[in-house]
């Protein structure tokens, strides 16, 4: 059993993913935790993600929840993420890490971190985006530098980046 910890629980993706953590008989939700202002802290994180009660109290920070866990699932903000991934790393702690937005310097870092535990970095967990990825770059091998690929994307207006 997977003990798992979720970052960003009361969020869209993070509601999905206690939901998930649920239903799959090998991992089991030990921790969930939204930042500390949040209306939702102190709430059960699967009453919250439409999962019924799974006993497990939504907290205010990492602190609150991080010797529950083998594993932290991220969907928070670069910010966020970063200091979150910094915690998981001095304690040996796997992470999935599914924040949008992390580039530049912030990036680096993470790629930095990431080496030396076990890390997923996986922004857009969509399968159609990801298969539109390999196509796209397929496509652009096929074409050659002749040609300018553009991708242009929509989301939800509530969507952060």
């Amino acid at each position: 059993m997977i003990k798992t910890i979720v970052a960003g629980a009361a969020g869209r993706m993070g509601k999905r993913i206690i939901h998930m953590i649920h239903q799959n008989q090998e991992t089991m939700l030990t921790g969930a935790f939204e930042r500390s202002d949040h209306p939702d802290v102190g709430e059960d994180a699967g009453q919250i993600a439409g999962a019924g009660d799974l006993g497990v109290k939504i907290g205010s920070s990492l602190e609150d929840v991080i010797d529950k866990g083998q594993v932290l699932i991220d969907f928070t903000t670069p910010k966020a993420t970063l200091e979150n991934m910094r915690a998981v790393s001095a304690r040996g702690i796997a992470m999935v890490i599914g924040t949008t937005g992390i580039t530049g310097d912030a990036l680096k870092e993470v790629d930095g971190i990431g080496s030396k535990i076990r890390c997923v970095l996986a922004p857009n967990m969509s399968v159609g985006v990801n298969v539109m990825f390999k196509i796209a770059g397929e496509i652009a091998q096929i074409l050659g530098n002749d040609y300018d690929i553009e991708i242009l994307e929509a989301h939800h207006r509530l969507k952060k980046d």
